[in-house]
Protein backbone atom coordinates (compact mmCIF):
# COMPACT_ATOMS: atom_id res chain seq x y z
CA UNK A 1 0.00 0.00 0.00
CA UNK A 2 1.22 3.03 -0.77
CA UNK A 3 2.06 6.14 1.76
CA UNK A 4 -1.56 6.78 3.53
CA UNK A 5 -2.39 10.66 4.37
CA UNK A 6 -4.00 10.88 7.48
CA UNK A 7 -4.03 14.19 9.35
CA UNK A 8 -5.75 16.35 11.06
CA UNK A 9 -7.43 17.95 8.18
CA UNK A 10 -8.97 14.76 7.36
CA UNK A 11 -11.15 14.25 10.88
CA UNK A 12 -14.46 16.26 10.93
CA UNK A 13 -17.51 16.16 13.57
CA UNK A 14 -20.84 16.27 12.14
CA UNK A 15 -23.09 17.50 14.68
CA UNK A 16 -26.07 17.15 13.27
CA UNK A 17 -26.23 15.54 9.64
CA UNK A 18 -29.32 14.85 7.82
CA UNK A 19 -28.49 11.10 6.30
CA UNK A 20 -26.25 9.20 5.19
CA UNK A 21 -25.93 10.81 2.24
CA UNK A 22 -24.92 14.22 3.53
CA UNK A 23 -22.29 12.93 5.86
CA UNK A 24 -21.00 11.09 2.36
CA UNK A 25 -21.06 14.27 0.32
CA UNK A 26 -19.55 16.34 3.20
CA UNK A 27 -16.75 14.38 3.60
CA UNK A 28 -16.06 13.51 0.22
CA UNK A 29 -16.14 17.20 -0.54
CA UNK A 30 -13.62 17.52 2.30
CA UNK A 31 -11.26 15.13 1.13
CA UNK A 32 -11.61 16.85 -2.59
CA UNK A 33 -10.62 20.66 -0.45
CA UNK A 34 -7.77 18.53 0.52
CA UNK A 35 -6.50 17.42 -2.84
CA UNK A 36 -6.36 13.52 -2.01
CA UNK A 37 -9.39 12.89 -4.19
CA UNK A 38 -11.05 14.10 -7.49
CA UNK A 39 -13.84 15.94 -8.41
CA UNK A 40 -15.83 12.98 -9.40
CA UNK A 41 -14.96 11.05 -5.94
CA UNK A 42 -18.33 12.54 -4.53
CA UNK A 43 -20.33 11.03 -7.20
CA UNK A 44 -18.93 7.55 -7.13
CA UNK A 45 -18.98 7.12 -3.50
CA UNK A 46 -23.14 7.80 -3.62
CA UNK A 47 -22.74 5.64 -6.43
CA UNK A 48 -21.20 2.78 -5.46
CA UNK A 49 -23.40 3.63 -1.78
CA UNK A 50 -26.18 2.49 -3.97
CA UNK A 51 -25.42 -1.18 -5.13
CA UNK A 52 -22.95 -1.83 -2.03
CA UNK A 53 -23.53 -0.27 1.38
CA UNK A 54 -20.77 0.05 3.47
CA UNK A 55 -22.67 0.29 7.20
CA UNK A 56 -21.02 -2.33 9.78
CA UNK A 57 -22.75 -3.09 12.98
CA UNK A 58 -20.36 -4.00 15.38
CA UNK A 59 -22.02 -3.12 18.51
CA UNK A 60 -23.07 0.20 20.79
CA UNK A 61 -20.80 2.31 18.32
CA UNK A 62 -21.19 1.38 14.61
CA UNK A 63 -19.37 2.26 11.14
CA UNK A 64 -19.24 3.00 8.07
CA UNK A 65 -16.34 2.72 5.50
CA UNK A 66 -17.32 4.16 2.12
CA UNK A 67 -14.88 3.90 -0.63
CA UNK A 68 -14.74 3.81 -4.33
CA UNK A 69 -12.50 2.45 -7.11
CA UNK A 70 -9.27 3.92 -7.42
CA UNK A 71 -9.58 6.62 -10.92
CA UNK A 72 -11.61 9.04 -8.55
CA UNK A 73 -8.13 9.29 -5.92
CA UNK A 74 -5.16 11.51 -6.33
CA UNK A 75 -3.29 10.05 -2.84
CA UNK A 76 -3.91 7.16 -0.41
CA UNK A 77 -5.90 8.62 2.30
CA UNK A 78 -8.63 7.88 5.16
CA UNK A 79 -10.98 11.08 6.72
CA UNK A 80 -12.87 9.93 9.68
CA UNK A 81 -16.11 11.30 10.45
CA UNK A 82 -17.63 11.92 13.89
CA UNK A 83 -21.40 12.16 14.07
CA UNK A 84 -22.76 13.67 17.32
CA UNK A 85 -26.07 12.17 16.45
CA UNK A 86 -26.20 9.10 14.53
CA UNK A 87 -27.76 8.14 11.07
CA UNK A 88 -29.51 5.03 8.97
CA UNK A 89 -26.97 3.64 6.96
CA UNK A 90 -27.50 0.67 4.76
CA UNK A 91 -25.75 -2.39 5.97
CA UNK A 92 -23.01 -3.96 4.11
CA UNK A 93 -24.24 -7.60 5.43
CA UNK A 94 -28.09 -7.12 4.57
CA UNK A 95 -28.86 -3.77 2.16
CA UNK A 96 -32.50 -4.00 2.94
CA UNK A 97 -31.55 -3.22 6.65
CA UNK A 98 -30.10 -0.02 8.57
CA UNK A 99 -28.31 0.45 11.50
CA UNK A 100 -27.24 3.55 12.91
CA UNK A 101 -23.80 4.93 12.29
CA UNK A 102 -21.25 6.95 14.90
CA UNK A 103 -18.44 6.78 13.11
CA UNK A 104 -17.56 6.63 9.38
CA UNK A 105 -13.99 5.84 7.89
CA UNK A 106 -14.48 7.06 4.40
CA UNK A 107 -11.24 5.66 2.60
CA UNK A 108 -9.11 7.38 -0.86
CA UNK A 109 -6.85 4.23 -2.29
CA UNK A 110 -5.27 3.94 -5.13
CA UNK A 111 -4.34 0.43 -5.09
CA UNK A 112 -7.11 -1.96 -5.24
CA UNK A 113 -6.06 -4.70 -2.96
CA UNK A 114 -5.33 -2.01 -0.68
CA UNK A 115 -9.19 -1.46 0.15
CA UNK A 116 -8.76 -4.89 2.22
CA UNK A 117 -6.08 -4.20 3.95
CA UNK A 118 -7.71 -0.66 5.06
CA UNK A 119 -10.98 -2.05 5.76
CA UNK A 120 -9.05 -4.38 8.14
CA UNK A 121 -7.61 -1.70 10.32
CA UNK A 122 -10.80 -0.21 10.44
CA UNK A 123 -12.66 -3.06 11.78
CA UNK A 124 -9.54 -3.69 14.36
CA UNK A 125 -10.37 0.21 15.74
CA UNK A 126 -13.75 -0.87 15.50
CA UNK A 127 -13.51 -4.49 17.49
CA UNK A 128 -11.91 -2.23 20.16
CA UNK A 129 -15.83 -0.44 21.67
CA UNK A 130 -14.26 1.57 24.39
CA UNK A 131 -12.25 3.44 21.90
CA UNK A 132 -14.91 3.35 19.85
CA UNK A 133 -17.08 4.97 22.36
CA UNK A 134 -14.40 7.37 22.91
CA UNK A 135 -14.28 8.72 19.59
CA UNK A 136 -17.63 9.68 19.80
CA UNK A 137 -16.68 12.26 22.47
CA UNK A 138 -13.69 13.55 21.30
CA UNK A 139 -12.94 16.64 19.33
CA UNK A 140 -11.18 16.87 16.18
CA UNK A 141 -7.37 17.06 17.63
CA UNK A 142 -8.15 14.03 20.42
CA UNK A 143 -9.77 12.12 17.39
CA UNK A 144 -6.73 12.52 15.31
CA UNK A 145 -4.34 11.52 18.05
CA UNK A 146 -6.39 8.54 18.98
CA UNK A 147 -5.95 6.69 15.51
CA UNK A 148 -2.69 8.71 13.43
CA UNK A 149 -0.71 5.28 14.90
CA UNK A 150 -3.66 2.56 13.94
CA UNK A 151 -4.21 3.79 10.68
CA UNK A 152 -0.07 4.57 9.89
Amino acid sequence: MAEMSFSEDLVTILDDPSDFADVEKTMADLMHEVGVVKDTYADAIAEREKGFPTALAVGEVNVAIPHCDTEHVNADAVCVGILKNPVAWHRMDDAAATTDVSLVFMLALSEPHAHLQMIQKVIGIIQDQDLAKQLTTCDKHQAFELLKDRLA
